[in-house]
């Protein structure tokens, strides 16, 4: 892993030098470490995280490397219109007042142009698991139930609300629900995929952006 010079931006507040590197290898494809940073400080992913703390640069990477994974060894024929990458540049930018997304831009060198590659591959990641984890979830009465009386009525008195009955409550449940086991499902999915991988961390180029 050959360690290239570039002038990088690493902090909203001030501007500084930096060695760029190859910071993972994904079957022999690199990520930079330019390319995490630019995760990192758009706050892109596949989630809506309104309101969360930024993810650290090891979650930022190792997210983007278990998308790779996927993208590289499933290989779905998945088309991906300009609608929907249009669709979250708008989300993503959403999450910033205008100023600050412009400041970004700016303190990378970039156009919203450059940012395209991240949308789709955030946009084929998210098909390639409902494809196979979105409609197969099977959730019982008694699971609903369950979820109703120690997580949501708990959690709604919690907070101040009076809970609405379950009759009300139950398709918003079960898709919380179906929504989490899916997750469970599709992670244990990716984890499987990334053991027959050939993924290479750069710790030594991680280290240096802390």
């Amino acid at each position: 892993m050959v360690p290239v010079v570039l002038l990088l931006w690493l902090h909203p507040a001030s501007y500084s030098q930096v060695v760029d590197c190859i910071v993972a290898e994904v079957n022999g494809k690199a990520l930079t470490l330019t390319d995490i940073r630019i995760l990192q400080e758009f706050a892109i992913g596949p989630d809506d995280k309104d309101g969360a703390p930024p993810g650290t640069l090891r979650q930022t990477l190792e997210e983007a490397i278990d998308r790779r994974v996927v993208i590289d060894l499933v290989r779905e024929d998945i088309e991906v219109t300009q609608k929907e990458k249009d669709d979250l540049l708008v989300r993503w930018k959403g999450r910033f007042d205008a100023g600050k997304w412009e400041e970004r831009l700016a303190a990378y060198g970039l156009q919203e142009e450059a940012l395209r590659p991240y949308l789709e591959e955030i946009i084929r990641y998210v098909k390639t698991i409902d494809l196979r984890f979105g409609r197969g979830v099977d959730i019982s009465r008694q699971d609903i139930e369950r979820h109703y009386e120690e997580v949501y009525a708990p959690s709604e008195r919690a907070m101040g609300r009076e809970p609405k009955p379950l009759l009300q409550a139950a398709a918003e449940i079960e898709a919380w629900i179906k929504s989490e086991k899916a997750g469970q499902q599709a992670g244990t999915w990716v984890r499987s995929l990334r053991a027959q991988a050939e993924v290479r961390i750069n710790e030594r180029c991680l280290e240096q952006a802390r």
